[in-house]
């Protein structure tokens, strides 16, 4: 069985001896990259079985890379030059920790533990990986560029199939529909319901286009009909309008959504939902909301894996620490803010990684 690996190191040096040291074992690598941004469009491009990962990079530090990676995860071995950050990385799922400059001996032990581990992978677990393969590819990644606005999303599951869903489309002239939802439970079976929720609202807006208010209640009746009240899904569904910078939203039981007006003092408001979760009773009406995001304002929304998340003494995340975040990195781009939050998060759990999906999407107005 041949080891795909992906090398991923700030110092070409390194990046070169460590590729040697692998051919020499045996493992193909099949790339190296120098920051996170170039190691997730190689993972995604070559799905490697195995990331060789430095902690300490620029811009954004390994442990929060291997945090934010997709599922299905390849397995993440840290190569670093530090003992410290030790607790850290396996607080990351990491497969093993390499201390640099690399010994032969042990980095020979790592690739056989992979190796083993690779075999053991069951039929369901490789049923498991091409489903969540197929839902990741699903997703947008790379949120389209709305004029007047930066927007970015991200994205961790708890299992290899998740029940969150995030989506930005193009509708009618200057209008653009935003997504961010969650469906009740894990793994596949929420999997499922989300990946219909996604596409039947895509299909409700861009072709049938129905107002938001409308679109919830038909695909409300959708959700009930095909769960029987067994599952429900909580989301945001927004029109943004570039050209006026108007909002027009409705709030299906989702907890997860704030808005952050531009002032001195950055007042963050907490959006309520305007009607209950899709699915819970057969038939149900919904309200609608209008924010105007002015120059500077921005909303944040945000699955419950964010606010609900635990640490080790059972103390829940909050929405408080996202609002004071709101306020503190609000001048800093969209990505950066999610990638913020979902490292806070990361850190908030610390240990307990695998409780629920975690999703955010930043929506900021720049001009």
């Amino acid at each position: 069985m041949t080891i795909r690996a992906l090398i991923v190191d700030d110092e070409p040096p390194a990046r070169t001896r460590l590729r040697q040291l692998l051919e020499q074992a045996g493992v193909s690598v099949v790339g190296e990259a120098g920051s996170a941004a170039e190691a997730l469009a190689l993972i995604h491009d070559r799905r490697p079985d195995v990331l060789f990962l430095d902690i300490e990079m620029p811009e954004v530090r390994g442990t929060s890379l291997a945090a934010s990676l997709p599922e299905p995860r390849p397995f993440v071995v840290f190569a670093t030059a530090y003992e410290r950050y030790a607790i850290e990385a396996f607080a990351c799922d990491a497969t093993d920790y390499l201390l640099k400059p690399i010994n032969r001996t042990k980095l020979a032990a790592t690739i056989e533990r992979i190796r083993q581990r690779m075999e053991r992978r069951s039929e369901v677990e490789r049923d498991v990986a091409a489903a969540s393969a197929l839902q990741a590819e699903m997703w947008p990644g790379a949120l389209p560029r709305i004029p007047g606005f930066d927007c970015a999303a991200a994205s961790l599951p708890a299992a290899g199939v998740g029940g969150d869903f995030y989506d930005v489309f193009a509708l009618e002239g200057s209008t653009w529909g935003l997504l961010l939802g969650d469906v009740s439970g894990k793994g596949v079976a929420a999997g499922l319901v989300a990946t219909a929720v996604q596409g039947r609202i895509q299909t409700a807006a861009r072709h049938a286009r129905l107002a938001p208010a409308a679109l919830a209640a038909a695909i409300n009746d959708d959700v009930f009909a095909s769960t029987h009240g067994q599952r429900y899904a909580t989301l945001v569904y927004a029109e943004l309008d570039a050209g006026t910078r108007g909002l027009r939203l409705v709030n299906a039981g989702h907890g997860g959504m704030q808005f952050a007006r531009a002032s001195p003092d950055t007042e963050v408001l907490i959006v309520p939902p305007t009607g209950p979760a899709l699915g819970l009773f057969e038939q149900t009406s919904f309200e609608e909301m209008t924010l105007s995001l002015d120059p500077g304002s921005e909303i944040v929304l945000f699955t419950d894996g964010v606010n609900e998340a635990l640490d080790a003494d059972d103390v829940e995340f909050g929405a408080e620490r996202v609002s004071a975040m709101l306020k503190t990195n609000g001048e800093r781009s969209a990505a950066e803010q999610a990638t913020a939050l979902l490292e806070a998060v990361r850190r908030h759990r610390g240990a307990r990684q695998w409780q629920d999906d975690v999703t955010v999407m930043v929506v900021k107005q720049v001009s």
